[in-house]
């Protein structure tokens, strides 16, 4: 799982069940493969917040986390928050 190269202001989205802490590719699935994407790239934190609180809200037993260009961690966004 390579973390994508980002520019500042950019962000990522990655999605994990919250039962299991199992990372699911872009589409929502288990299939790790070395071609499966994990990351989704944003061109802002409030899209990448946008489509974490969907995923989250269509699936609550997915979580997502947010990432910045430094690969640091900014937000969890689950069926909770």
């Amino acid at each position: 799982m390579t973390f994508p190269a980002l520019t500042p202001g950019q962000f990522a989205v990655a999605q994990a069940e919250v039962d299991t802490g199992i990372v699911l590719t872009t589409d929502g699935e288990h299939r790790h493969t070395g071609s499966a994407e994990m990351y989704r790239v944003f061109g802002s934190l409030d899209a990448a917040r946008s489509f974490a609180r969907a995923v989250v809200s269509a699936r609550s037993r997915v979580e997502c986390g947010i990432y910045d260009s430094e690969q640091r961690h900014v937000e969890r966004i689950t069926a909770q928050s």
